[in-house]
């Protein structure tokens, strides 16, 4: 038993090294990648960049279709890579992250100025993150300009969304393929691929829910440990902290609901047990690969990275005098964001048409254990709230998408309280009536 613990513990080890190796060489290449193509090509779409912002498309009848505009000309200006001085090494670009700002931090008045004058040089570092987007994004600019990196970039998602509800349809059940997809469209999913900043969380989810349901298929399911380790990581790299913990919420939903239905009849408490360990190995990965990159930025740039991120958890966790919070009011904020007329009525619709079924065909209680699960699965956006009260009550706007985990795990209550057996014979009627029709 030890050898075997100290066989797990060496794995990971290994693994965490891996990781923060691959990401370091990666951002590396991106930054050694020629600038002048992807400066120019940037440029190129200078017109679209500069005429985005912030407002909401529906305005008040869906609340939550804002772009984060400031963080995406962030990137774009980040793209760059003027870095500080013209001769500073690639390695301490990839490290610094650098990006130009105006006199009064205008992101728009930043790129624009950034943009026209090719004697700018970077102001600010912003090294406290990965920054992983720009190993996506600058070899992309290589060959092609912003507004058709957008274009490509609603084609992935979609086509990922698509495969995922595909694999959710085909390893579960219609209903569940459904109740994910319209998770989704609860908070704006048809706003992320237009946005940089929101992409990173929600293509990892596609990603991870597409490789759970393989792991599946294939009957290794023993590997899902060091996959959600891995999921840890990614999330890091790729998000700037817009909705990290659905990378891990809605995978655990996954693998919950395919682990049930090829078990069938779970045991409760080992079930609980997995799934608490599944997160500690998430948030081990998640907060080591990030301290990560304080160590590796306070040793290539001389200086005490380390404490500039310390003191910006803490404002993002607790809010300042500037930004005053209350840890229930970040919870209150983000709900409001979320509740919209549209998505009340689809909501009351569903639940009217399950205890309808649930009724009908005399579901019992006792057989629904999982739902303890479901629901512990549900609270991870709110306890996240509550911890990052700072940094979720000021961008209550974005965070709110976090809580796709609870509506997908509140609609897979109701659909266990209709079961299984009965989803099958519904669709059955259900198709024999469209055919006789």
């Amino acid at each position: 038993m030890k050898k075997k613990i100290i066989k797990t513990c060496i794995n990971y080890l290994v693994l965490f090294l891996i990781i923060v190796l691959v990401f370091s060489l990666g951002m590396i290449i991106s930054y050694s990648l020629p600038n002048t193509r992807i400066r120019n090509h940037i440029k190129e779409s200078k017109d679209y960049i500069l005429a985005k912002d912030n407002d909401p498309i529906f305005k008040e009848y869906i609340k939550n279709d804002k772009l984060d505009c400031f963080t995406d000309l962030l990137i774009l200006n980040t793209s760059f890579n003027k870095g500080k001085t013209e001769d500073e090494s690639v390695i301490i670009r990839a490290v610094e992250n650098s990006r130009y700002s105006e006199v009064n931090g205008n992101q728009f008045v930043s790129l624009e100025e950034l943009m026209d004058d090719d004697s700018i040089y970077n102001n600010q570092e912003y090294s406290r993150y990965w920054h992983g987007i720009q190993t996506i994004l600058r070899p992309l600019l290589l060959f092609l300009n912003f507004e058709e990196i957008i274009f490509l970039l609603i084609i992935v998602m979609n086509i990922l969304l698509v495969i995922a509800a595909i694999y959710i349809n085909k390893n579960l059940s219609v209903f569940h393929a459904i109740a994910f997809v319209f998770s989704m469209i609860a908070v704006g999913f048809f706003i992320v691929p237009i946005s940089l900043q929101y992409i990173g969380a929600f293509a990892i989810t596609l990603v991870s829910i597409i490789i759970i349901n393989i792991l599946f298929q294939k009957n290794l399911e023993k590997y899902l440990p060091y996959l959600f380790f891995i999921i840890g990581g990614l999330t890091v790299f790729f998000d700037l902290l817009t909705v990290p913990a659905l990378t891990l919420g809605i995978s655990l939903i996954i693998m919950i609901l395919l682990k049930n239905k090829k078990e069938n009849n779970l045991n409760i408490i080992k079930t609980i047990f997995e799934v608490i360990k599944l997160s500690i190995i998430w948030c081990i990965s998640y907060i080591g690969v990030f301290v990560s990159k304080w160590v590796i930025a306070s040793i290539v740039l001389k200086r005490d990275a380390i404490t500039v991120a310390i003191n910006n958890i803490l404002f993002r966790v607790n809010g300042s005098e500037e930004y005053p919070i209350t840890r229930f009011g970040a919870i209150s904020e983000n709900f409001s964001f979320l509740i919209n007329n549209v998505l009340i009525a689809l909501i009351f619709i569903s639940i009217i048409a399950c205890l309808i079924c649930m009724i009908k065909y005399k579901k019992n209680i006792k057989d629904m254990k999982i739902i303890i699960v479901y629901i512990m699965i549900s609270l991870y956006p709110y306890v996240w709230y509550f911890v990052f009260a700072g940094h979720s009550t000021i961008h209550a706007w974005f965070t709110f998408r976090l809580q796709a985990i609870t509506i997908f795990a509140i609609l897979c209550i109701l659909i266990e309280c209709i079961g299984i057996k009965y989803k099958s014979r519904l669709i059955e009627k259900e198709t024999k009536k469209i055919i006789n029709n």
